[in-house]
């Protein structure tokens, strides 16, 4: 049980605080649209308190802000809980490759979404945007589709689709809870003879069904185990396509033991400036006329890899394709700027999700709940932001829904070779 006393300012008044003064990302990029949805979620909250009865209105508006990394949570809610329906999304897209749990059932094939609840797919994404944070329009979409396939709302229970035929099919998802396993980071498959496909699923692995909770070391050393055992089935004369078209982002190290891999040198990651800690009173007025200076921001620092974060086995001199999509988010963006700008790999695919700066989970006092904010802004090798940013293929190649196969996967192999 919460109680709220004097000790602590109101709930509403700590969460406007820490927006106003802790969020990085505020003050980059005059950012009109964060400010509004910021401005209107102050308004409600002079209405309302920030409670249980108003948790739900409160996160829909935060989301708004559509950068991914800014979150409310309510402590109290189980994690681990995730259902599923065998529901399957083509990886990139909005076509459902199959749903094996659909009743009636579908054939196997691929369908374009049509309707979701009797609403247009469009209305549909529209109504979503409230729910799902991203920092990009392609970003929201594909965080739509991925957010159907993992949703624990069991109240999204019917689909029109469209297949490639022209066949309109109304279904229903059947929904179950679905027992957690330890986390597969990192997957491979062999191509060709002489074509390997490495997929990069997280940059975080930690296993949630474990009876006591990992620590940070253990997370990287269960990323490490998994990745050594994959590219171990890669051969020195191999050429390599990295899959991370699907990966949330993660740790740091992570990102390093993957560049490192196949890079010799020690290569660049980003650039960051922290949001200074001191002199909030100040911060809101001096931001208007000076956003960058020492009075808001810490001095510029850099990152580049660690060569102490390498597997035994290296790969630096195979030729290498790097596939892309709004679902690479975060530190997975560090791995496919860095490749991109180190000139190492060909990127193939649509662009990156477009969020960093190394988020914080900020509690707010005498309260089960608490958000989570970028603390930080992080710039590429060439001067850009990651956020709302996001890193754009060599190739931009979007899959196209009237054939079967990965025609994203394809181009990439032609690449290489």
């Amino acid at each position: 049980m919460f109680l709220f006393s004097s000790c602590a300012p109101k709930p509403e008044v700590q969460l406007m605080n820490l927006l106003e003064e802790k969020y990085a990302n505020l003050y980059v990029n005059n950012e009109k649209h964060k400010r509004k949805v910021i401005n209107d979620l102050r308004l409600y909250l002079q209405q309302y308190k920030l409670n249980d009865k108003t948790i739900k209105e409160v996160a829909k508006k935060i989301y708004q802000i559509n950068d991914g990394h800014v979150v409310l949570y309510d402590d109290r809610q189980e994690q681990n809980i995730t259902y599923t329906n065998g529901l399957q999304f083509f990886p990139g897209s909005s076509i459902v490759a199959r749903c094996n749990d659909c009743s009636p059932a579908i054939k196997t094939g691929k369908y374009k979404i049509l309707e979701v609840d009797n609403l247009p797919m469009r209305k549909y994404l529209e109504l979503k945007n409230l729910n799902v944070a991203a920092s990009t329009l392609w970003g929201r979409h594909y965080r739509i589709m991925h957010l159907l396939n993992l949703s624990k709302d069991k109240s999204v229970n019917s689909l029109l689709l469209k297949s490639i035929s022209g066949e309109i099919v109304l279904t229903k998802l059947n929904w179950e809870v679905l027992k957690e396993t330890p986390p597969q980071c990192v997957s491979g498959e062999r191509l060709k003879k002489d074509i390997f496909k490495l997929n990069v699923l997280s940059l975080w692995c930690d296993d949630t069904t474990a009876s006591i909770p990992m620590s940070r070391e253990q997370v990287y050393e269960n990323f490490k185990k998994q990745f050594n055992t994959i590219i171990a089935g890669i051969n020195e004369d191999d050429k390599v396509i990295i899959d991370i078209r699907e990966n949330g982002g993660g740790g740091d190290k992570e990102v390093e033991y993957v560049l490192n891999a196949f890079n010799e040198k020690s290569v660049y990651m980003y650039r960051y400036k922290y949001l200074r800690k001191t002199h909030p009173g100040k911060r809101k007025f001096l931001e208007k006329f000076l956003p960058f200076k020492t009075q808001l921001w810490s001095i510029d620092e850099y990152d580049y890899t660690n060569l102490e974060h390498r597997p035994v086995k290296k790969f630096f001199t195979n030729k290498v394709a790097v596939l892309l999509s709004a679902g690479c988010f975060s530190s997975c963006e560090t791995i496919a700027s860095a490749f991109k700008l180190e000139k190492r790999a060909f990127l193939i695919g649509s662009r990156t999700h477009g969020g960093s700066g190394d988020p914080v989970i900020f509690p707010i006092k005498e309260t089960p709940y608490s958000i989570n904010l970028p603390t930080c802004v992080n710039w590429q090798k060439n001067d850009e932001l990651y956020e709302g940013v996001g890193v754009p293929p060599d190739l931009e190649l979007d899959q196209d829904p009237s054939i079967k196969s990965d025609n994203v996967l394809a181009r990439a192999i032609d690449q290489v070779r």
